[in-house]
């Protein structure tokens, strides 16, 4: 119910008349909300329209980036361009985007050949932007992660000191102090790790358009049986072991951090773009970072999420006790990728 909600205050934030759907230059017979966005019953079809939450230089980097991609990879979203060719009308006080809708349904992780087919597309969408030359700076990851992991150490020290100083310490702040010890550590070895490895070097000729939210409503197979990514609002240019680290994580943190899925994903990935010696030990390096107790953590000590507190509790308590499960799954990927 919450989700709901939080959906419906975004939504009722939307300006629906004729004068916006006259800018995109089309009629519309019927809007429906479905999540955050509305979708439109218009003489041209069936329609996305979606009011942006991040500023129009950061539209138009995701805009100009997907232009290059579908020279070689056409199976990502579309954007409507208005009546005044941009991708884009600015409206009372919102900037509106209407996306073709592509016919398919949700990928489902736990299906061994919908995770090869996606492996697949994405190394594809990789080689699509591979050294891509669009450039912001905002968005620009590349050669950067050593940074952003020194930030993350001092985000960790910082919600420790939160939750120690508070007087009536709550469910949550006694779990984070419980897993603060384990988890810091491994944030600091990963940084040792990329400290002493290849990064900064393979940084300077490598790097690509990375879509940074590969959840499962995120990739749809399409009816024509392609692979379709959608919602590129996170995207950012990044080494192309960024978004493979996400998909495997996302592949095996809820079958137990099974290997056998992540050197599935691996090699399927491989089936269509090579990983190098040097690669490969960096894609190590992405997952042995503790991303998931870093984010929901982040996100209850910054309040990012309007979640309550059971929830925030139950979802803390579910990434930090798969530890044991994901030290396992770090020595076997190693045993099998790294010191073969």
């Amino acid at each position: 119910m919450e989700y709901r909600y939080r959906d419906k205050v975004y939504l009722s934030s939307y300006m629906l008349d004729t004068d916006l759907f006259n800018k995109f230059g089309f009629l519309v017979e019927d809007a429906a909300p479905v999540r955050s966005v509305y979708i439109l019953n218009t003489n041209e079809g069936m329609k996305v329209l979606k009011k942006i939450d991040y500023s129009k230089d950061e539209l138009m980097f995701i805009y100009d980036s997907l232009n290059i991609i579908r020279k070689q990879y056409p199976y990502v979203i579309n954007f409507r361009e208005s009546v005044d060719k941009k991708p884009y009308v600015e409206y009372g006080d919102g900037v509106y985007i209407v996306l073709d809708i592509i016919e398919g349904r949700d990928c489902n992780f736990e299906n061994p050949i919908d995770l090869s087919e996606i492996s697949k597309a994405l190394a594809k969408f990789h080689l699509a932007g591979e050294n891509i030359s669009i450039y912001y700076e905002k968005r620009y990851l590349n050669g950067k992660m050593i940074e952003r992991l020194e930030k993350r150490i001092e985000d960790m020290k910082k919600y420790r000191e939160i939750a120690d100083i508070h007087v009536n310490r709550n469910d949550f702040d006694r779990l984070y102090l419980e897993y603060y010890s384990y988890y810091m550590q491994k944030a600091k070895e990963t940084l040792d790790y990329f400290k002493n490895s290849c990064y900064r070097s393979f940084c300077e000729t490598h790097h690509t358009l990375c879509h940074h939210d590969l959840a499962y409503h995120n990739i749809l197979i399409g009816n024509d049986d392609n692979v379709y990514f959608l919602d590129f609002d996170y995207s950012i240019i990044d080494l192309p072991c960024h978004d493979i680290s996400n998909m495997i994580v996302k592949a095996v943190k809820h079958s137990c951090w099974c290997s056998n899925i992540a050197n599935s994903v691996i090699q399927s990935y491989m089936d269509v773009r090579p990983i190098s010696k040097d690669e490969m030990s960096l894609l190590y390096g992405y997952l042995m970072f503790p991303q998931d107790f870093y984010d929901i953590t982040t996100a209850y000590y910054m309040r990012t999420r309007n979640w309550d507190e059971d929830e925030f509790t139950e979802k803390l308590i579910r990434r930090a006790e798969y530890k044991d499960d994901r030290e396992r799954f770090l020595s076997e990927f190693k045993s099998k990728w790294i010191d073969k």
